[in-house]
């Protein structure tokens, strides 16, 4: 039996064996095929295979030329998921996404270990942490305001509303509410106190205002004048 199809040849017992390596001859005659990039037209390239495409309304993230996420401009919790899951999939290295966003690594390091623990729905979950007081409504400012205006301290009205003074504090420096000066009565001890204090000084008058108006009105009589001897004036015509 004789094969003539240009390929094999008859060895003399009954085989026959190809005359050339078909293949292998085309493929050490074929040009070289280069390469094409990846990366998109327009796009920010993060590595040799992933890129980010951006505007003013989204962010488009391709691995090679194929989509991997889209985000709005300003969802930061998208774009933590986003990385953190380019990162764990191994597309991108911590560094490459903290040179190509300006992101500190902390933040790219904390995202993916959040991913791992939590998945995606742990960052848009509720925050834990510390809640802040009580918030001071419409009603609560109004009986704060009363109080203060009674006389209490701010001490004493976070204490009887059951806020925090930080809270009360942060009223008062905003002008939600506001701190009258507090008016003390004084008894006869404290005013005895308060007039010894003075003479020490100007003199006891400066300290009684109402009994000055009075007498420069000519309705008070002034007050018999009293000498009594002080020890600590010398003699010197004796």
């Amino acid at each position: 039996m004789q094969i003539d199809d240009g390929l094999h040849s008859e060895n003399g017992n009954g085989t026959f064996s190809p005359l050339k390596d078909v293949h292998r001859d085309k493929e050490e005659g074929a040009i070289p095929q280069a390469i094409l990039p990846l990366i998109p037209a327009g796009s920010t390239q993060i590595n040799a295979l992933v890129s980010v495409c951006r505007d003013e309304k989204r962010w488009m993230y391709c691995v090679g030329v194929q989509p991997f996420a889209v985000h709005g401009a300003g969802d930061h919790r998208t774009f933590y998921v986003t990385v953190a899951q380019l990162i764990e999939v191994g597309a991108c290295r911590p560094c490459e996404i903290v040179s190509s966003f300006g992101v500190s690594k902390r933040s790219v390091l904390r995202a993916v270990a959040r991913h791992r623990n939590g998945g995606t729905e742990s960052f848009f979950g509720p925050r834990g942490g510390r809640r802040g007081g009580t918030v001071l409504t419409e009603e609560v400012l109004a009986e704060a305001q009363r109080l203060l205006d009674g006389g209490l301290s701010r001490a004493e009205v976070a204490q009887k509303l059951e806020v925090s003074s930080d809270t009360l504090r942060k009223a008062l420096a905003d002008g939600r509410l506001v701190a009258r000066p507090r008016v003390v009565a004084l008894d006869k001890s404290a005013r005895s106190v308060e007039d010894a204090a003075a003479a020490s000084g100007m003199g006891t008058a400066c300290t009684r205002i109402a009994e000055r108006v009075l007498a420069s009105l000519g309705k008070l009589d002034g007050a018999p004048v009293s000498r009594r001897r002080n020890e600590n004036v010398v003699n010197v015509a004796g």
